[in-house]
């Protein structure tokens, strides 16, 4: 059957069936590390307090972990493409905003729409991103992954800690709200150590050997110790509805279709990037939703419920956005 298809139709079939394989082949561990969460809490192996408490493991030691050794041991020279910058967090941020809409169409507090923001815009980048765009893409795509995967998202951590603080803050006027915010960020390690990672790296200094390596075992616990969290708190709710929510739905949709587009008419038609870059910036923006939502959403104790279910669903759809992403951008 597949012989008799025109030489053109069967190439698009190849490229698609190859692009749904990868896609499928990247996200698996994702899906099983969450379902080792699932289990682990279903069998009673781990508490219904754990995912707390993995949680803030991730966000006080894991994850700051990464954050400075990234930022701070990166070739910032080589790496930095401007256009890429801006197409990134133009993109990003873009949809930030459709999130943030979303959040007042519920009704939300100021400090729950900020994670609906976050859920619309945050990348999976470094667990998804890294390994699959650079098998997809070639070792090009690499450093601007790496530049999304610090850059773009501690902005929209940056962004999404703000409004939280912001939101705590009300009521206590105006200069005691600024002086809230600003101190709330300074305590935030999420905020705080990729900020110390550039100024490490402003002084030109190599890290020792013992804390390259002490900093990269800590920081490479951080994305699947969180999907472990999503399991465990996907496990004290009801599954189906964690992923059926109209919410849910709705921001899988601006992640999945809109933040892609919004990238492409960034990067191909005001900033004209050059197209490898281009297409890098659209592949990342097509990404799944990472776990950054729900580890700030678990940090400052707001409801996680949409937060996981987005994570679910934009990854078990992306297994087909990515790869017609991919196929449309070859």
């Amino acid at each position: 059957m597949a012989a008799s298809l025109p030489p053109l139709a069967a190439r698009v079939k190849r490229l698609i069936g190859r692009g749904m394989l990868s896609s499928l082949l990247a996200i698996l561990p994702v899906f099983l590390i969450v379902l080792s969460g699932f289990g682990a809490s279903k069998v009673g192996i781990i508490g219904s307090d754990a995912a707390s408490l993995l949680n803030r493991f991730v966000i006080w030691i894991a994850l700051p972990c990464l954050l400075f050794d990234v930022v701070g041991t990166t070739d910032w020279n080589q790496m930095w493409h401007p256009g890429f910058a801006i197409a990134s967090l133009g993109g990003s941020f873009a949809v930030f905003a459709l999130g943030l809409v979303v959040g007042k169409m519920r009704g939300l507090r100021l400090g729950d729409v900020a994670i609906d923001g976050m859920n619309a815009s945050y990348s999976n980048a470094v667990f998804i991103g890294l390994p699959m765009l650079t098998l997809a893409l070639g070792p090009a795509a690499r450093p601007h992954v790496v530049v999304a995967g610090t850059v773009t998202l501690t902005a929209l951590f940056a962004a999404g800690v703000m409004l939280i603080e912001a939101d705590r803050a009300q009521g206590n006027g105006m200069a005691r709200a600024a002086w809230r915010i600003l101190t709330g960020m300074a305590r935030n390690p999420v905020i705080v150590s990729p900020l110390a990672g550039l100024l490490w790296w402003l002084t030109g200094w190599p890290l020792a050997a013992p804390v390259k390596q002490f900093l990269e075992l800590l920081g490479g616990t951080a994305s699947p110790v969180a999907l472990v969290a999503v399991g465990l708190f996907l496990s004290q709710r009801p599954l189906v509805a964690a992923v059926v929510s109209p919410a849910v739905w709705l921001l899988s949709c601006i992640k999945l279709i809109v933040h892609p587009a919004i990238t492409a008419f960034l990067a191909w038609r005001l900033l004209a990037l050059p197209n490898d870059i281009a297409v890098t910036a659209i592949a990342i923006a097509a990404l799944p939703t990472g776990t950054g939502p729900f580890m700030i959403a678990e940090f400052y104790a707001r409801d996680g419920r949409v937060t996981s279910g987005t994570i679910m669903l934009t990854t078990l759809l992306s297994v087909g956005t990515i790869a017609a992403v991919l196929f449309l951008l070859r």
